[in-house]
């Protein structure tokens, strides 16, 4: 047994025998981890690193996430270009895979999807699961994107209609697809800080932008991204704190936390002040890596939180408030 299977098995142990633990676990939502493993965690790996990484390789990880950690979904891949990302170049392949396993349809396979072309081939194939990507930081947003904040948010917009039109779309055998059918994941980058700027925003700032976000009512998660590993309780309980003013429903919210190993302690408080305020969906990656290749130097590049640090900071928290 290796040590994270240790870690979930003893987190599931403590909620069978001990009622306390499992009623604490059961109140703050029967958190259960959101993986990353098969795209962010992939996508900073090296080039020659990558090559390792077939597509029988990924099926056996995948199979292998779900039997010991059994998270209701899973990020496979992303449709991008090829030629930024060749690791991804397998994604369609992957998914069908994924989607004819029929023992494991409870599990939502997740795609991402940069624009609306790859969104159209997505759903020809049959994806019913979206990760979109934004961000707080207009220069960052250029530079991962080349388009600007208010260029971003209008092709979410157009991405999103089209969607739910598609969804009202009659098939031959008139079953009529419902968008509520679909789930959206839409990430937030520079939670705290811009890599490009190289500078910490403003509180006020990013809540205004989720507050924007928010009223895109087809989104299903707006996910937190901590893109530098640097945010802190403080700035996190505030932007909680000033959300909930403007009347934000931060249940919405998911975090996506890059965990510096001197920063263990304060990514095991953000976990706690989430699940305190009704966060309960974490990003979690098998592999020791992730982030954003693209808008950042390797040398700043934080992991992200792995799955020993998932479980040992839940079981924590739960042991915590029994």
């Amino acid at each position: 047994m290796n040590s994270v299977t240790g870690c979930t098995n003893l987190l599931m142990q403590k909620c069978l025998l001990n009622k306390k633990f499992m009623d604490v676990y059961i109140s703050v939502g029967r958190p259960r981890p959101f993986d990353v493993t098969l795209r962010d965690g992939l996508q900073t790996l090296s080039k020659e690193e990558q090559q390792l990484f077939s597509t029988d390789k990924k099926i056996k990880i995948y199979n292998d996430l779900i039997i010991q950690h059994s998270p209701k979904n899973i990020e496979i891949g992303s449709c991008v270009n090829e030629k930024i990302f060749p690791i991804f170049n397998d994604t369609e392949s992957l998914f069908e895979y994924a989607n004819k396993i029929k023992c494991y349809e409870i599990i939502n396979n997740y795609v991402l999807v940069p624009n609306l072309n790859y969104l159209q081939n997505a759903l020809k194939i049959g994806v019913k699961n979206f990760s979109l990507i934004t961000s707080v930081s207009n220069e960052f947003q250029m530079k991962n994107t080349r388009m600007s904040i208010s260029q971003n948010e209008e092709h979410i917009a157009n991405m999103l209609a089209y969607l739910y039109d598609y969804s009202n779309y009659k098939l031959d055998n008139d079953n009529v697809f419902d968008y509520k059918q679909y789930n959206v994941k839409l990430y937030v980058s520079c939670i705290n800080e811009c890599p490009v700027l190289d500078k910490k925003l403003d509180n006020m700032y990013i809540v205004n932008t989720l507050e924007r976000l928010s009223k895109f009512n087809i989104i299903n998660k707006i996910c937190l991204s901590d893109t530098c590993g640097t945010l802190t309780p403080e700035d996190f309980i505030n932007i909680l704190r000033i959300c909930k003013k403007h009347g934000i429903d931060i249940s919405k919210f998911s975090l996506h936390l890059h965990v510096k190993p001197e920063r263990e302690h304060i990514a095991e408080e953000l976990v706690f002040i989430a699940l305190d305020n009704g966060i309960n969906e974490f990003d979690v990656s098998e592999l020791s890596s992730g982030g954003c290749s693209i808008t950042m130097d390797s040398n700043k590049i934080a992991p992200n939180m792995n799955y020993e640090q998932y479980y040992r900071f839940l079981t924590n928290y739960l042991e915590t408030r029994c």
